[in-house]
């Protein structure tokens, strides 16, 4: 017995020497293949030689972990007033996340606001910490959970988008009843079989405004999440903010980016009049479409409903809802966004102002 864990120590003293003489960046082309987070973690603590070498990692992804948050919104029931989730929105997700605008002025380095972990838990905290060492990320990928807003069914089908930059430009949500291959969507009315839905009911219209709001407020906190990792990571040229459930994706790069960085970075006076802006929508309009045609991916949705805010300062008709950076992860991705130019080019006479 003793003979055989003598040879696994040797074995293991083997392949260590091996390791060890291998030059530090064989190393650290074999670790970059290693993105996630929680892997970077472990080897992080293998030797001091390997902590010094992850650090130089330049590509990261990191999935955080699901959690039940405490300030989830209480709102159950079927009563979602247009005014008190707009006053919720600026109270929950519009004051708070100012702090943390103010924070990245300030000179010294100082951990991830409360307005963030209070979303996303401790653990993400703690993730976050660890990811300030790295001080040479190119790509940065993010994957939230899906929020835990009460009142939200996480069975509805429905998408966001976002324009923004230094700040949200605007904001749409897009939810339709049902997706459906043409073909298969004129064999149904043919046979005039599930059919229902068309026609929107009260309930179901103020459930997914209800919905875009609380959206709305997970896409304010992201932003402000995302300015935090372009502030504290000067070699950023991409990052990416998604969620678990693919609902919509906050993505900055290039020439963008280095005016986000720019921004953040300005002068100290000018910086501070900036960050005390506060972002709320200056108007919420909504449209229902019973029936939408999507010739480009061939798709049909029925009953859907489109949510579109448009903040402060936003200037031109529909280029404030286009984004030159969305890169498509699949074709129901690519359906969505069509749909959104569809409603916006051909259906505007449906809109009706909320707020």
């Amino acid at each position: 017995m003793k003979n055989n864990d003598q040879s696994h120590e040797e074995d293991a003293a083997t392949n260590s020497s091996s390791i060890n003489q291998l030059p530090d960046e064989i190393i650290l082309q074999i670790l970059n293949k290693l993105i996630d987070l929680k892997t970077l973690c472990i080897c992080h603590l293998v030797s001091k030689r390997f902590s010094s070498i992850i650090l130089q990692i330049d590509t990261i992804s990191f999935i955080a972990p699901l959690i039940t948050t405490a300030n989830s919104d209480n709102n159950t029931s079927g009563d979602f007033n247009t005014k008190n989730l707009f006053w919720s929105l600026i109270n929950g997700a519009v004051f708070k996340p100012i702090n943390l605008l103010r924070r990245i002025v300030l000179p010294y380095s100082k951990p991830l606001p409360p307005i963030i972990s209070s979303f996303y838990g401790d653990s993400f905290r703690s993730a976050v910490s660890f990811l300030s060492k790295f001080r040479s990320v190119k790509s940065l990928s993010i994957e939230l959970p899906c929020s835990n807003h009460k009142g939200i069914d996480h069975n509805c089908l429905f998408k966001w988008n976002a324009v923004f930059g230094t700040r949200i430009e605007s904001f749409m949500f897009l939810s339709p009843n049902g997706v459906y291959v043409n073909t298969k969507f004129e064999e149904m009315e043919e046979n005039n079989t599930n059919m229902d839905g068309i026609e929107p009911s009260i309930d179901s219209f103020k459930r997914k405004v209800h919905i875009a709001f609380q959206c709305l407020k997970d896409v304010i906190v992201r932003h402000r999440m995302l300015l935090y990792f372009i502030k504290d990571h000067l070699s950023l040229e991409k990052v990416s903010i998604s969620d678990s459930g693919r609902r919509g994706r906050l993505c900055l790069s290039g020439g963008r980016l280095a005016e986000v960085r720019e921004w953040i970075h300005s002068s100290p006076d000018d910086a501070k009049l900036k960050l005390n802006r506060i972002e709320v929508p200056v108007n919420v309009n909504q449209c229902y479409v019973p029936v939408l045609k999507l010739p480009v991916s061939g798709c049909v949705m029925k009953g859907v409903t489109f949510v579109v805010m448009r903040m402060n300062n936003v200037e031109g008709e529909n280029g404030c809802f286009v984004n030159v950076d969305d890169v498509f992860e699949d074709d129901l991705e690519a359906a969505y966004s069509e749909a959104v130019m569809e409603i916006l080019e051909n259906h505007q006479n449906k809109m009706k102002r909320l707020l």
